[in-house]
């Protein structure tokens, strides 16, 4: 039995003719019909099981682009405190069911401010709330399935000093730096309240906005014991336990390369977007529920500006949509 989850940056996501930026013009009836299409098409060509969605600010918006589509027209879809004037938030539609109603974390939890060296997190709150569910994947197997926006590398600036100072752009992605490492700690806690112990299989969906192997990322992911380190293998299966697997990397073991990207800034392209999983479904534990597939990258609207003279429309996305196959067995 195959499973497919996915995620999906939709790029702000609003009802037509309401504000969702200060310095955005709405969506017109028009273009909303044109990005509700779009977005529909997409989803048709995911064909997947679960998606978590990013830069949703309207849960009506999102059920409106779900029911457009053929994947999700009769899906349970949530996005919790997408009202429309609160912001950007996070969203699910599944296909599956829900084993219970889908909650939505604001507060970091406890354990986070400890002070070492006089050091301590400064950071209490995700700036993007994160989506918590339980999706029955099968009559057996209830996989907890976060879903994830943080922060992004945008720079946290102060808008009293002029703009372009190169010192406050400095400061301010140190600034974006520590609040996204804060948040991936505190998502990591959250990851650990559902997997240290027991079978329990767990998946992080969402844009981390940042790669791989980046700090913020791994703190997420979690450490992994090497060929020497740590010595037993009570300490050894407790690592495994606790770690969550990229599918980009594991895809990229699989292949024998690396040839995805979810994102392009500058002629950069990188990977932000991330499905994660839990040993649960890593094909090298003997006592595996399931296994990745494979991974597939929606990114052929992607657009490289320092390259082509296409502007980019705000009626498609600025990221790839991601969605992860995993072999359930038997």
């Amino acid at each position: 039995m195959i499973v497919k989850v996915g995620t999906f940056n939709v790029l702000n996501l609003a009802l037509p003719e309401v504000p969702y930026y200060p310095d955005e013009l709405p969506y017109s009836i028009a273009e909303f019909d044109r990005k509700a299409a779009w977005i529909g098409e997409q989803l048709r060509r995911m064909d997947a099981d679960v998606v978590g969605f990013q830069e949703v600010f309207a849960e009506a918006a999102l059920r409106e682009v779900c029911a457009r589509s053929q994947a999700f027209a009769s899906a349970t879809v949530v996005a919790p405190g997408a009202d429309g004037a609160s912001g950007p938030r996070v969203g699910l539609a599944t296909n599956l069911p829900l084993a219970e109603p889908a909650v939505s974390i604001t507060d970091f939890p406890p354990g986070l401010h400890t002070a070492v060296d006089g050091i301590a997190l400064p950071v209490g709150t995700f700036s993007r709330p994160v989506l918590r569910a339980r999706v029955a994947f099968s009559p057996t197997v209830t996989v907890t399935v976060f879903v994830v926006h943080l922060k992004s590398k945008r720079p946290i600036v102060d808008v009293t000093i002029p703009p372009h100072d190169p010192r406050e752009e400095a400061l301010g992605k140190a600034r974006s730096l520590i609040r996204r490492t804060a948040e991936a700690a505190a998502l990591r806690f959250l990851v650990l309240d559902e997997v240290v112990g027991n079978s329990g299989p767990v998946i992080v969906l969402g844009d981390l906005n940042d790669g791989p192997r980046a700090v913020s990322t791994e703190i997420v992911a979690g450490d992994l014991p090497s060929r020497f380190w740590p010595r037993g293998p009570e300490l050894r299966q407790a690592y495994w336990d606790r770690a969550l697997y990229s599918a980009h990397e594991l895809q990229a073991r699989n292949i024998g390369r690396d040839v995805g990207y979810s994102h392009i800034f500058n002629s950069h392209y990188e990977n932000l977007d991330h499905i994660l999983v839990s040993q649960e479904f890593y094909d090298r534990n003997p006592n595996r529920l399931g296994e990745l597939a494979n991974l597939r990258h929606f990114n052929d609207h992607l657009v490289d500006n320092q390259l082509s003279n296409d502007r980019p429309d705000r009626t498609t996305s600025d990221h790839a949509q991601l969605v992860a196959e995993i072999d359930l067995r038997a």
